[in-house]
């Protein structure tokens, strides 16, 4: 299977991190995880990859804190925050920084979906 896009995974929940990134190998994705935003930046800058899979709360800045530190740096990378907290300043502050947005646990079918434009 020819692989769709790289993919980066952040979020400091490990096993998370992990299953989403298999399931997103298996749909013919190239995953790499980050536990936190600090580890992510230099995965994502200047080449990284065309989508951003990102849990809202990281330690150190939020995920989109984190989408707009690399959507300043690289223009449009495509972008999906991803939270437990649903509350609207957390949406906002994720379609704000140019991020669509999931609610955990995580809808793997409208997460694939969102991926199908990339």
């Amino acid at each position: 299977m020819e692989k769709k896009a790289n993919v980066l995974v952040v979020d400091d929940n490990q096993d998370l991190a992990e299953n989403i990134a298999e399931i997103l190998a298996l749909r013919g994705f190239a995953p790499t995880i980050a536990a936190s935003a600090e580890e992510a930046l230099p995965k994502a800058l200047p080449d990284g990859p065309s989508l951003v899979v990102t849990d809202y709360r990281l330690p150190g800045m939020t995920g989109a804190e984190l989408v707009r530190r690399i959507r300043a740096q690289r223009g449009a990378v495509r972008a999906v925050v991803i939270s437990a907290y649903t509350d609207d300043n957390t949406v906002a502050a994720a379609r704000e920084a140019g991020a669509d947005f999931l609610s955990k646990p995580v809808d793997l079918t409208a997460l694939s979906s969102l991926l199908t434009a990339v």
